[in-house]
Parts: structure tokens; sequence; C-alpha cells
């Protein structure tokens, strides 16, 4: 069969990258405890070698030492990423009397909320009572009114819908707007339902985990970013049916991206490959049954995280970090019906002049046969800009004619890169010599710039592409399945 990886050169995932070596020691293949299948459901930098260990959890085959680290509670971040299709598009009912806390808006706080907004979450303040609630009502109004909450950045319009969107409905919008008007309201606590979600598929215990080795310590009123790279290699084919991190300090860890394959945080100039992006509120990324993603025999893995500890109380003692990454794997020698791969495409060419207004940059992407095997279809997209970024699309260019919107992203924030995934009745079918075509626009106003540690507006510069925040990028990820020969 045609290995469902590809060498990548020349793209990167995330910004403010720095290399670091990494060792050579052998890990192999669990052999117990694996998922058969899975549904698609968010040191100092220049560690050492050592700096990260892989174990395998109930009687893995093999490792390169150190500690058996157990997995966390079943389920950890909750549910799944897309699988169950979340909370996205859930109506309340029409309200019966007047709107208040208790019956109308509580339960949208609480389903589309508290993924952050918890007592040791990465939302800036807790949600979880009324107490905490009424405070911030106007501000939580005010950000939901003007939909900067719940973050979910694509539209789906004119484009393919994409499953567990966030986004409140044009109903449960009114309903704020209407608590606001009336005063804020609290009612009757007897009248809170919660909204039904359809329940998360179970999955077991990971049984993979990437932890670290020597826990990272935080460092105090900065933001910044630190590449921990695993000291093992894995020593034979390994199928991912499902993956997450939990973070030990989600109110300081930001995101945290995993690479694969030459041992890199960074894929500009590599081989390495993002395979999975953390982001506050994520939860299990869990691909549908009979689906899996290859880590392929001699990959070595790579975690950059980024860590903002700009918020922490003054003359605070920050803790060590030692967030997990958990794999749920098939048993040694099995193989899914289908791969999961993951496509990158991007543009290099980028050059943004100060005081540029809605520039255009992007291009096009043909999608080879290592992708577009034999009853290839598109699963979802990982689009990716920096600061500068103002709206991000793609289009897929078949080769009869025809074209299918991707994704549509009309207002794009650097603080939700969010991954995307459709439902699988409106997975997309694709063929070779079908093309990815990539529209992102830029502005490079003293507005549109990011903010230093300090919290101060960068000065505008010319802007190329590059991994470095300052810089810019035009880049995407398309994820695919395709059948495996004989596995059918």
């Amino acid at each position: 069969m045609t290995n469902p990886r590809r060498t990548l050169r020349g793209c990167a995932w995330l910004i403010g990258v720095w290399l670091c070596a990494c060792g050579d020691a052998p890990i192999g293949a669990p052999s117990t405890g694996g998922v058969p299948g899975g549904g698609i459901g968010g040191a100092p930098v220049g560690g050492s070698a050592g700096a990260m260990v892989v174990d395998p959890v109930a009687g893995g085959a093999g490792g390169a030492g150190g500690m058996i680290v157990p997995p966390a509670g079943a389920g950890g971040a909750g549910g799944t990423t897309a699988g169950t299709g979340g909370a996205g598009g859930m109506m309340t009912a029409p309200p019966s009397g007047p709107v208040s806390f208790h019956k109308d808006i509580r339960p949208l706080i609480e389903a589309r909320c508290l993924g952050c907004h918890i007592d040791g979450g990465s939302g800036p303040f807790p949600l979880d009572s009324w107490e905490k609630v009424d405070p911030l009502k106007s501000a939580v109004v005010a950000a939901v009114k003007s939909r900067k909450m719940p973050p979910w950045l694509a539209d789906s319009t004119d484009c393919t819908k994409t499953r567990g969107d966030q986004r409140l409905t044009d109903a449960q919008l009114a309903l704020f707007t209407e608590w606001e008007a009336t005063s804020f309201p609290l009612g009757n606590e007897a009248d809170f339902v919660a909204l039904g979600e359809p329940p998360a598929r179970e999955i077991g215990e990971p049984n993979l985990i990437i932890k670290a080795r020597t826990p990272h310590q935080l460092s105090p009123g900065r933001e910044y970013y630190a590449c921990e790279q695993v000291d093992t290699r894995i020593e034979v084919d390994t199928w991912v049916t499902a993956m997450d991190i939990i973070p030990e300090n989600p109110e300081f860890v930001h995101h945290a991206i995993v690479s694969v394959g030459g041992g890199s945080c960074s894929a500009l100039g590599t081989t390495a490959e993002n395979i999975y992006s953390y982001r506050p509120g994520s939860r299990t990324l869990i691909f549908e049954e009979g689906d899996a993603l290859l880590l392929p025999a001699g990959s070595v893995i790579a975690i950059q995280f980024h860590y903002n500890t700009r918020f922490a109380a003054f003359g605070a003692s920050l803790p060590t970090d030692s967030s997990a990454y958990r794999l749920w794997t098939l048993p040694a020698g099995q193989k899914p019906q289908r791969a999961i791969a993951r496509m990158p495409h991007h543009d290099l060419f980028i050059t943004i002049p100060v005081n540029a207004v809605d520039q255009k940059e992007g291009g096009s992407t043909g999608i080879g046969s290592e992708y577009a095997q034999p009853g290839a279809e598109i699963i979802g997209i990982s689009p990716h800009m920096h600061y500068l970024g103002q709206t991000f699309k793609e289009t897929l260019e078949k080769g009869d004619g025809t074209s299918v919107c991707l994704v549509d992203i009309p207002d794009w924030n650097q603080d939700w890169q969010l991954d995307y995934f459709y439902d699988p009745a409106d997975y997309i079918p694709v063929s070779w010599g079908d093309t990815v075509v990539q529209e992102c626009v830029y502005s490079n106003r003293a507005e549109d710039q990011g903010r230093d540690p300090e919290g101060n507006l960068f000065t505008p510069m010319t802007t190329r592409f590059g991994e470095d925040t300052r810089q810019e990028m035009c880049l995407g990820y398309i994820w695919f399945r395709y059948p495996l020969a004989g596995t059918q």
C-alpha cells in the first residue's frame, strides 16, 4: 500500500519555534489496550535529549526506560471534538415567560463556556455559578452579542457545514439580548434544565502516554514557546484511533502542537509533520470507527507548548508543568479499514508592506496521488494564519469543473486556531488532479498588530512568510481518509 504519510519540506504549522536535538532510543507499539476503531469527536526552549518519555500503558512492548505514567481519568478533556456533534446547532425551546438566568442563560453558558471558564481553566475568569456570572454579566452579554464568544470562526452559510459548531443560533442570541434588556433577572433555580448533548462514544483508557520526564518550570510574566523533544523512536508502525492533551496547568497552557517525523517542533526544512493541536476547550479527537492515523516506525515525536503566564498573580510562585499527550492505538499488527492522512498546503511568497489593507495572498495546490487514493475523502481542514490575517478561505476545484467550499473564515482571530471537521454524510470525495485554491487576506496597519508580553502593540513592519509570530503564514492542513487495500 502507499504510505499514508508524506515527507514534508518547506511548511510549518506554528510560530516562534526553536529547534533542538533528540535521541534515538527505540520503543515498540503497544500490544494491549487498543481501541477497535475510533468518531472525530483544541523546560525553557531548547530542552536536552531525554526531555520527554513515551511509555506504553498496561503492558505495552518495550520502552526506552523511565516511569510508567498512569493515564488520566477516562474522558479526560471530555467528549469528542466532532464525532458526537457537540453542542453546536442545538436550539433552546421558546421561552415560556420572561427570560431569566437559570431558565435560559445558564444552560447555554454551561454548554458553551465551561470548557474554558471554570476555576483553574484557561478562561480569564470562571462562569460556573451565578455568584461568578453576576459581576460580569454585562461583559458576558457583550461578548456573546459581538459573536466573539463562544469562539468558532468557520462560517458554513455558503460552505461545507462543519460539525460541533459552538456558535449560538439567532434564537439563542436573542435570549441574551432580552435578558440584558430586562435587567438580568435571576429567575428560579428549579427552572434550570441542561441542554441535552449526544453521549460521547466510550473509548476506555489511553494506552500510550507522552509526558515530560523532567517537568518544565513555568517562567513568570511572559508568553513564550517551549519545544520538548521525545528521546525515543516508534519502533513499529502504530495506528492511532484517538488522541488528546491533558494540560496539567490549563490556566497557563495556551496551546500545544504535536509533530511527528524528524523530531523537530518545526516542519520548515525538516521532515516533521503536525498531527495534533491542543487549544483551550479542546476535546478528545476520536476518529470514526474503522479509521486511524499512522505513526510510522522510526518516527520521533516533538511537542511545542505555548505558555502564557502574563496574567499570573504578581509575585506568585509558579508550578512546574507536565502536561500529558495521550493516545489510543490499535493492538500491534492490527490495521484499520481506512487511513487518516493530513496534507499541508501554503504560500511561501507572502510580502505584506506597512499599511497594506485587505491584501490577498494564496495560490493553488494539486492533490497528489499519495492523498487521492481510490475512495479518498476530505473529512476536515485546519487553517492557520497569524496576527495580520483578516480572512481565510479554501475551495476544492474538481477535475469535472465543479467546486466545493472547504472552509470560509470571514473574521480571522489568531487566538482561536481550530480544526474543522465535517459530518460523515458531508465528506467530500476527492480524486487525483483535483486542486485546492487558497485565499488569505491581510492588513498591516497599527491596529492590526499583535501584542508583546507587556501588552503593547507591535510597530508595523514589512512582513513576509515565516514561523515567528511577527511573520505571517497562509497555511492549511487538509484531513483525508481512504480505504486500505486488503482491509475491506
